[in-house]
């Protein structure tokens, strides 16, 4: 009987990305997904020691994939690296090679930037070694971004109190907040980049700076078109420039095998770029909203597209900021924060310093300009700022949050209930603790109703981001988010299933709607009804073995 025949890796950092490239490699290679980062800083302490040394540890709930890839790498005949072509891409490549015992100076690293099979033919032919800089340069911003948001979290743990922490970016992007928008057109880049994608999509499509951003990675790491298989309509995204890898497949000629929201950005795509009427300007209408944003941005010259989405989301999680319609205002801990960080941070925290980063961090990528140097000549002046600040707070320690009381009244001795914080995020608690224990959940009701019973709907935050939502009434339960739309068919409220690669599924929240028969939806729910039966079951049984063995040693 022959042995078995031994088949070379392609590692790549999303399961999209090696489903497609699964499709055109042939059968001598396994393409495998690390899904992200297998190492990272770590979250619950700095990471970055004094002289800038980073310490990474395996990403959490990573540990079982990580084994199942040195499983599968340990025969291979030889292991490629295909994750994205910029300088977090040849991080990850670089971080690969240290975990698998690839040898980076061998021709190990295959980079294209588009998802077809002659580029993938033709990055194999030009297969090299990892680019040292270009890791480096992505590192370099790891390490300062990192270093910085720890130590004004420090800070600001005594001045406000824990957990209130910024970045540089959200810093910058919090004041810019503050200010009425100075530019009253918004520029449109020729070329077609990722920022002028996210400017155009949100403007024509009202499409959020996230979905543009998720669905342009769909169109790039590609569609499935049937017997022809999977292959991406653009090139990555998050490039120099986007553009197209067959300008001979029209939107219409593909719109069989997209989603709504798919065919209406690659529409957009398609048409900026062979069409020669585009419009050069946006009129924005002076308002604080993304397009303003976005113009301000621009206007200072800041490399703002891989960030701006993750930096709003932030500021609204923390309670920053707030959205009033299509525009956002400044909370009052948003207020506190600036407060805190103005008259220190204001050099380091500057657009001038942010670019003179990003400057430096592109003379890294080229070789022109030492990792080391350019943090520790960054740090130098962030760290002047932070110890002026600390000294400023003398002896005095970190604080907790203060307790907020709500409007509720405790059901059991009528006294105020006050909103605390535990370890499953925020919940109500009676003031008379310790003589009452009364506790409840901490319900914000929605206007939206439940599909069940009509009701309120009421949404429900845990920690880490989590959140769910239920009914005020009866025990329906879901982690998928209530639209303000209903349902065309019956009128009850839409949800929306979000995914970890591609866009959201929306469907009616009534099972005895028409429009649920045969929906995808419904083998999905069902999973995670069996899955949280699954679950219940465990605890159940592992309640009664602990009982079954108390009983047994006594």
């Amino acid at each position: 009987m022959a042995g078995k025949i031994l088949k070379s890796v392609i590692l790549v950092e999303s399961t999209a990305k090696a489903r497609t490239l699964r499709k055109f490699v042939g059968r001598n290679y396994a393409v495998m997904s690390t899904d992200g980062f297998l190492k990272d800083l770590p979250k619950s302490r700095i990471g970055v020691s004094d002289d800038y040394q980073p310490d990474y540890i395996t990403v959490r709930g990573k540990g079982q994939l990580l084994a199942e890839l040195k499983h599968e790498t340990l025969n291979a005949r030889r292991i490629f690296l295909a994750t994205n072509p910029d300088a977090q891409g040849e991080f990850l490549a670089r971080q690969c090679c240290e975990i698998f015992g690839v040898n980076p100076n061998s021709h190990c690293r295959i980079s294209f930037d588009a998802l077809t099979r002659d580029a993938f033919k033709a990055a194999m032919a030009e297969a090299r070694p990892i680019d040292d800089n270009l890791a480096n340069a992505f590192q370099t911003k790891q390490l300062i971004d990192k270093y910085v948001s720890h130590k004004v979290g420090e800070y600001l743990a005594i001045k406000i109190w824990r957990g209130v922490k910024v970045g540089r970016f959200r810093a910058m992007l919090l004041k810019l907040l503050t200010e009425s928008p100075a530019q009253k057109t918004l520029k449109l880049n020729k070329p077609l980049t990722h920022a002028t994608l996210q400017e155009l999509a949100l403007a024509e499509l009202n499409f959020s700076t996230v979905r543009t951003r998720i669905i342009a990675e769909q169109l790039y790491e590609g569609i499935n078109f049937g017997k022809a298989g999977f292959e991406g309509l653009i090139t990555y995204p998050h490039g120099a420039e986007i553009s197209l890898t067959d300008e001979t497949r029209t939107p219409e000629a593909v719109k069989e095998f997209l989603t709504e929201h798919q065919f209406k950005l690659y529409r957009l795509i398609h048409s900026r770029l062979t069409s020669k009427d585009f419009p050069a300007t946006i009129e924005l209408d002076g308002s604080t909203n993304d397009l303003s944003l976005m113009a301000t941005l621009d206007a200072l010259k800041i490399d703002w597209a891989d960030f701006y989405s993750v930096g709003v989301a932030s500021l609204l999680k923390r309670k920053y900021i707030a959205a009033e319609g299509a525009s956002y205002k400044v909370t009052a801990l948003g207020e506190r924060v600036l407060e805190a960080l103005a008259g220190y941070f204001d050099e380091a925290f500057s657009a001038e310093a942010y670019n003179t980063v990003a400057e430096k961090v592109r003379e890294v990528a080229a070789g022109k300009a030492q990792k080391l140097n350019v943090i520790e000549n960054y740090c130098a002046l962030f760290n002047s700022a932070f110890e002026e600040a600390m000294e400023t707070l003398g002896d005095a320690q970190p604080q907790s949050e203060p307790v907020v009381e709500s409007d509720e009244v405790c059901d059991k001795c009528g006294r105020k209930m006050l909103i605390r914080r535990g370890r499953y995020g925020a919940f109500l608690a009676c003031s008379g603790y310790p003589e009452c224990k009364n506790t409840k959940p901490l319900l914000e009701l929605l206007e939206q109703k439940c599909p069940k019973c009509g009701a309120h709907l009421a949404k429900r935050s845990l920690n880490r981001g989590r959140t769910f939502y239920c009914c005020e009434a009866c025990d329906f339960i879901t982690w998928d988010e209530p639209q303000t739309i209903t349902c065309k068919t019956c009128g009850a409220t839409m949800f929306a299933h979000r995914f970890k690669d591609r866009v959201p599924m929306y469907y009616c929240g009534n099972e005895a709607c028409p429009s649920r028969v045969n929906h995808p939806m419904n083998k999905i729910l069902a999973e995670i009804r069996r899955r949280a039966e699954a679950r219940k079951k465990r605890k159940e049984q592992g309640t009664r073995n602990k009982e079954q063995g108390t009983r047994d040693e006594s």
